[in-house]
């Protein structure tokens, strides 16, 4: 059986809210941030157990906590509209589109004329207020204000039935009259109010994503010139990534390895032959990054910075994983211990790493240049 509450369309405003990093970082959105989450993650939970009760509840516990999940869903878009300023043609009173779904109960059973009828939003929560928000009275609508009137409700109705129809409803007691009044309709007019409303979700979301796509348009239209140098190239893709909220650090590697004063002469040659590797890659990354393809971005860089042999010793992991961790932070001592392992094996094959003297960010760039071209020389052969 279909659900009658689309998971997509809170699929749909989650994937466009994490689209960008622009809800959590800049500063014209950042404060409902925070609101955003909290309402994708009620209203997931929510429709999750909606769609798994949607058959006539058969009890009254039932239906109040069907009525509650329901609300945590129209009230969380109700909060989106009032947040993103979205129109929709229910919200006018004046518009046959308001009294879709409520109308004729209340003409039927409440007895109202045509002009009196409150709108579908205004009848829920009416019926909202009777049924479970304030369990004992309420005299909240215009209906009842005009009257003076003040109603009560001793429990909801859920388990009832007319010619085979589902019916769910209130009991109904009056200060204006000892007359026992129940208000029952189809369980299925109740859902297709929720289900209408909800659908009111994509309007948020259109209106998230024409703020995503105006600024992604922004920053597709701007262009890193081809003229600069490599290392200027790499700080301007640095600070693009940077305006854009995206973390920078596979292009400060690069830059580090571009910029690195080699306390050993030993090591000048490779590093120049691999930095002719960064150079040659540019284009390429800055490319990317114009594209928003931080993915591409991504890849390009670990195929310098971050490659592995496929082959290695036996610790050589480890060694690694201590080396990049415990000489930024950590026990450096044992970082240095490790450093020192790992320039006796294949790495002495490329670089010369003197563990106990050199400095932190250039035992670091070394390993990463002796997995390079071990990775390297090891494709060549297979």
């Amino acid at each position: 059986m279909t659900d009658f509450l689309d998971q997509k369309i809170c699929d749909d405003f989650r994937n466009t809210i994490n689209r960008t990093p622009i809800f959590m970082h800049d500063e014209r959105y950042k404060s409902n941030f925070n609101l955003y989450c909290a309402i994708m993650d009620r209203v997931d939970d929510s429709i999750k157990y909606l769609n798994e009760h949607s058959e006539s509840p058969k009890t009254e516990s039932d239906f109040l906590v069907f009525i509650m999940y329901a609300c945590m869903v129209l009230d969380a878009v109700n909060e989106l509209q009032r947040n993103l300023k979205f129109k929709n043609t229910y919200d006018n009173s004046t518009d046959k589109d308001a009294y879709l779904y409520f109308k004729e109960i209340c003409i039927n059973q409440l007895e109202l004329s045509a002009d009196e009828c409150p709108t579908d939003e205004q009848f829920f929560r009416y019926f909202r207020s009777l049924s479970m928000a304030h369990p004992f009275e309420t005299n909240r609508v215009a209906f009842l204000r005009e009257n003076k009137e003040i109603q009560y409700s001793p429990w909801v109705i859920a388990n009832s039935r007319f010619s085979g129809t589902p019916l769910v409803g209130i009991r109904i007691y009056s200060s204006k009259s000892d007359d026992i009044k129940d208000l029952k309709f189809p369980f299925s007019i109740l859902k297709g109010y929720i289900q209408s409303r909800f659908e009111l979700m994509k309007l948020a979301t259109a209106s998230l994503a024409e703020i995503v796509n105006h600024q992604l348009d922004i920053w597709k239209s701007e262009k890193i010139p081809a003229t600069l140098s490599p290392i200027d190239t790499l700080n301007a893709i640095r600070d693009m990534l940077i305006r854009r909220y995206e973390k920078p650090y596979p292009i400060n590697d690069l830059i580090s390895c571009m910029t690195i004063e080699l306390s050993n002469s030993d090591n000048n040659d490779i590093l120049e032959d691999y930095q002719e590797v960064i150079k040659s890659n540019i284009p390429a990354i800055r490319a990317a990054v114009e594209n928003l393809d931080y993915e591409t971005m991504y890849e390009l860089t670990d195929s310098i910075y971050g490659v592995r042999p496929e082959r290695m010793h036996e610790q050589a992991h480890y060694q690694l994983e201590k080396i990049y961790t415990y000489l930024t932070h950590g026990d450096h001592t044992w970082g240095i211990e490790q450093a020192d392992a790992f320039s006796n094996e294949f790495a002495s094959k490329w670089v010369t790493i003197k563990a106990h003297s050199m400095p932190d960010d250039e035992i670091i760039i070394l390993t990463h240049i002796a997995c390079y071209y071990e990775a390297m020389e090891q494709s060549k052969l297979s």
